[in-house]
């Protein structure tokens, strides 16, 4: 690198909250002598506020530049305009989109920037973009297809979490190099067990449960299509169970599981937390003895999930029920290190709950297969190809 210090952007059109993938590629950028800023939405009326995030500067700009009266879809529009023009401020070296938004924002800044101080681009795709909402018309689709395969072209590398995706995007832009597979696994974590004990023993507590209790857990964020009525619906069918869901949503979202909890009858075998630290998620994932993770298949992009729960679960050491989909289903078969089921089929979910449960043979060999896929599955690994892409473009 020169001696002169590159800069690093990463634009996110959203508020930036819970951005453990972002932060670890912008740790390596750091680590390769870079210096680092954000920039992310704000409140309305924000036009460059600055925001302290976990040690990065995060500057923050309103995606309803015309008010809150006019059409989102407008504000939206003009804003990417808008943020392209504010990016040129910052006079960055490289500009990492935190997924298609961000790279559009991104690469409008570069329009007539001399090509000796135009910027690098870097498309970050934090999921498979052209199959990510069924809610789309065909029209939108063909257009956000296009749209990427003509960026995709102009960036210096593009970023994909798994190896599915990587290879689906190529084939579909016929792009001679394969997008670099970074996917999203947390650092290899220290587990604490007696820590892990003890939130273990204080969540059976506050149900009035043994501690010998089978514990389900669901943690994420908390929207519908995660599913989490289907863990609910679990734990009503089996009185051996109980269940923790940990995470935040919408007050709205969250009263409707409470009031389904209700209706089940089991507020005394289900226990709703609010989400955690990362670096305290350990403790909770740790105490359970199977993460839920039972998305519903809404859209492509849902078969291709890899979602930040699997990796989280695998460095806790707990073993996992999920959706068959093609992805997670090749992970979970593939490192033995728990069932993959039909979310539409009830009794396949109690079927894996209770292999899990009584099965003690099964489930030894999925906590020995989990301590091998936690030191695979793991940022140390996934940090040297991001590290070796990066240097190249920071040069």
């Amino acid at each position: 690198m020169d001696n002169e210090k590159k800069r690093v952007l990463k634009i996110c059109c959203g508020t930036w909250e819970n951005a453990s993938r972002d932060k670890r590629e912008l740790s390596v950028c750091r680590g390769l002598g870079a210096e680092v800023i954000v920039m992310a939405k704000g409140n309305p009326g924000d036009n460059g506020r600055k925001d302290i995030v976990d040690g990065y500067d995060v500057y923050r700009f309103s995606t309803r530049p015309l008010g809150r009266r006019i059409p989102n879809a407008v504000n939206r529009a003009l804003s990417i305009f808008i943020w392209g023009r504010k990016v040129r401020y910052f006079k960055p070296d490289v500009i990492s989109g935190h997924d298609l938004s961000g790279l559009i924002v991104g690469w409008l800044s570069t329009w007539f920037v001399p090509k000796r101080r135009k910027p690098k681009l870097v498309y970050d795709a934090h999921e498979f973009e052209i199959g990510r909402n069924n809610e789309r018309g065909r029209i939108a689709k063909c257009l956000i297809g296009k749209m990427e395969r003509f960026l995709i072209k102009r960036c210096a590398f593009s970023i994909m979490v798994n190896d599915s995706i990587a290879d689906e995007v190529q084939r579909i832009h016929k792009l001679k190099r394969r997008p670099l597979v970074v996917r999203s696994t947390p650092e290899n974590w220290k587990l604490d067990s007696k820590k892990i004990s003890q939130t273990r023993e204080e969540i059976c507590r506050e149900m009035g449960v043994s501690k010998d209790t089978f514990l389900l857990m669901y943690h994420g964020g908390l929207m519908p299509k995660r599913n989490i009525e289907a863990l609910l619906g679990a734990v009503a069918r089996n009185p051996n169970v109980a269940g923790v869901v940990l995470g935040n949503g919408t007050e709205a979202y969250l009263n409707e599981l409470k009031n389904k909890t209700r209706e089940l009858g089991i507020e005394s075998r289900i226990v709703f937390h609010p989400s955690v630290p990362l670096n305290e998620l350990y403790r909770y994932a740790g105490a359970a003895d199977a993460g839920m993770i039972l998305h519903q298949k809404y859209a492509a992009n849902a078969e291709y999930s890899l979602p930040n729960k699997f990796f989280e679960n695998v460095q806790s050491l707990t073993p996992i029920i999920s959706t068959d989909t093609l992805v997670l289903k090749g992970y979970i078969e593939r490192y033995g290190i728990g069932i993959a089921v039909d979310i539409t089929n009830a009794q396949e979910i109690d079927r894996a709950i209770e292999r899990l449960r009584t099965d003690k043979a099964f489930y030894a060999s999925c906590k020995v297969n989990l301590s091998v896929a936690k030191e695979e599955l793991c940022w140390d690994r996934e940090r040297v190809l991001l590290q070796e892409e990066y240097a190249n473009v920071l040069c």
